[in-house]
C-alpha cells in the first residue's frame, strides 16, 4: 500500500509542476464536475483543484493509517478521477486554445444551440451504454452523468430563451 501511496504522491507532484507552468484559463461555467471536487463555486484557478487533490490524498493517507477499507476504496477512486480530470484539462488546454482561436468569436446562438444539443446527445449515449454494459451498474457514474445531462439541458433552455428573445418571441 505504501508503494501505491508513493506513486500517487509522485503523480500529484508532477501535476503540481504542470499546474505551475500552465497558462490559466477563465471558465464561464463549471468546467469540472462539482461533486468530483466538492465545490459549487466556479473556480478559474487550477491551483484550487490541485489543492483539492492534495486534500483528498491526505484523507486517503489518514484512512490507510486507520485501516478504514470502505473509505480507502472511495477516496482512491475519487483521487484517481480528480488526477485524471486535471491532467486531461492541462493536456488538452493547448488544443482547446487553438480550437477556440479558430472558432469565430461571433458564434451565433443557433450554432451554440446545435453544439449543446450534440453535447446532450453524447451524454445520453454515454449513459445508455453504461446502463447496457455487462458489468455491474455503477450508480455513482450514472448519477454523475445525470448531473451533467441536467446541466446541459439547463444550458440548452437558457440558449433557447435567448433565441426566443432575439427573435422577438416571448
Amino acid at each position: 500500500m505504501q508503494k501505491r501511496l508513493a506513486s500517487l504522491k509522485k503523480q500529484i507532484d508532477i501535476l503540481e509542476q504542470q499546474v505551475n507552468i500552465s497558462e490559466q484559463q477563465n471558465y464561464q461555467e463549471h468546467y469540472f464536475d462539482e461533486h468530483l471536487f466538492n465545490t459549487t463555486k466556479i473556480n478559474t484557478d487550477n491551483a484550487f483543484y490541485l489543492e483539492k487533490i492534495k486534500q483528498t490524498f491526505q484523507a486517503l493517507v489518514n484512512n490507510v493509517m486507520n485501516q478504514k477499507d470502505e473509505q480507502i476504496v472511495y477516496l482512491s477512486e475519487m483521487l484517481v478521477n480528480q488526477i485524471t480530470a486535471l491532467t486531461r484539462e492541462l493536456a488538452t488546454h493547448q488544443l482547446r486554445k487553438k480550437e477556440e482561436s479558430k472558432l469565430s468569436f461571433q458564434e451565433t446562438l443557433s450554432e451554440k444551440h446545435c453544439r449543446h444539443l450534440d453535447y446532450l446527445r453524447r451524454l445520453q449515449e454515454m449513459k445508455y451504454e453504461l446502463l447496457l454494459s455487462a458489468e455491474s451498474i455503477d450508480p455513482i457514474k450514472i448519477a454523475t452523468l445525470d448531473n451533467r445531462i441536467y446541466r446541459c439541458e439547463q444550458a440548452i433552455k437558457n440558449i433557447e430563451q435567448e433565441l426566443d428573445t432575439e427573435s422577438g418571441i416571448y
